[in-house]
């Protein structure tokens, strides 16, 4: 993965929009999980003799589960897909891939990889598919051990419900990891740098469009500082690159789908419903609008 990092970061680019420098992000996490995860499982190989008692051997040793199912989101579709996926691999067990719909490609190219790094036909697979469609049927599967999930705190939820149930012919009670998602919240304080939590605040909520599950999506700032701060906040929003992801220099790029623009446009028109439009990004080209910046004031300090 290493030697084909350019590659990886084009196909980054090209199928999930992402800019350059998330491109390579991504890539890296990826190759920073592949590492980990064998480093772990080196540690982990060896038996451990525990409860050193007098007449008494004993030793604690790790077995494989069975067949474990990853699904990874499209935000992150190499790094996560590939922790999701080589972490119960390298520890003996049978793994379903599903990659996200939008981000199938760059998973058939992961598929392709690790089949390249020598892991054995058939047992990892590559399952392409909608995960409304497959989703339900593969976690209630009773030949299914364990599932690692990333996405959204809905299906996950369903994920816990639906493998928490143990059916005819389950061996096991299933393992579920699931990464969620939340509110992401800055708090800028009243002694805050603002030449350190500007930039900080515009990247983290606009970069790659505000897609990771890292992304700022809630700014909350002191009453001393926060005429000051929004100022010059709001100065220094129209300076943010938009525009094509294979140019260098692009923060926002385009939105994962035609579903997702939907709901962020959505999103805009409720804000200014409940809040005060701060500010909000015209495009070139007869574009919709893009990023948006809604503020309300309250009373309270905070």
């Amino acid at each position: 993965m290493e030697s084909r990092r350019r590659e990886f970061n084009g196909l980054l680019i090209l199928e999930a929009g992402k800019p350059w420098v998330e491109a390579d992000g991504d890539t890296s996490e990826a190759i920073d999980f592949c590492r980990f995860y064998a480093s772990e499982m080196r540690r982990l190989a060896w038996p451990e003799i525990t409860q050193p008692t007098p007449g008494e051997h004993c030793v604690q040793g790790w077995t494989p589960r069975g067949v474990a199912v990853s699904i990874a989101p499209w935000n992150f579709p190499l790094a996560i897909l590939t922790g999701l996926t080589v972490a119960p691999l390298v520890a003996g067990n049978a793994v379903i891939m599903k990659p996200a719909r939008q981000t199938s490609i760059i998973g058939a190219v992961l598929m392709d990889l690790l089949m390249e790094a020598g892991v054995p036909p058939g047992v990892l697979n590559y399952l392409p598919c909608v995960g409304a469609e497959v989703g339900g049927l593969l976690t209630a599967h009773p030949q299914v051990d364990a599932i690692a999930f990333t996405g959204s705190r809905a299906v996950g939820c369903k994920i816990w419900e639906t493998a928490g149930r143990t059916l005819p012919g389950q061996a096991n009670l299933k393992k579920v990891v699931c990464e969620m998602g939340g509110k992401n919240a800055l708090i800028i304080d009243n002694d805050a740098d603002l030449d350190e939590a500007i930039p900080a605040a515009l990247y983290s909520a606009f970069g790659y469009s505000g897609q990771k599950c890292s992304a700022l999506s809630r700014l909350i700032v002191l009453a001393d500082v926060h005429d000051r701060f929004l100022e010059r906040f709001l100065a220094a929003c129209p300076n943010i690159p938009v525009g094509d992801p294979a140019q260098p220099g692009t923060i926002v790029g385009p939105v994962i789908d035609a579903d997702a623009q939907r709901k962020i446009l959505g999103y805009i028109e409720q804000g200014k419903k409940e809040a005060t439009l701060a500010w909000q990004a015209r495009l070139a080209r007869n574009l919709p609008p893009a990023a948006a910046t809604t503020c309300r004031r309250q009373s309270s300090p905070a």
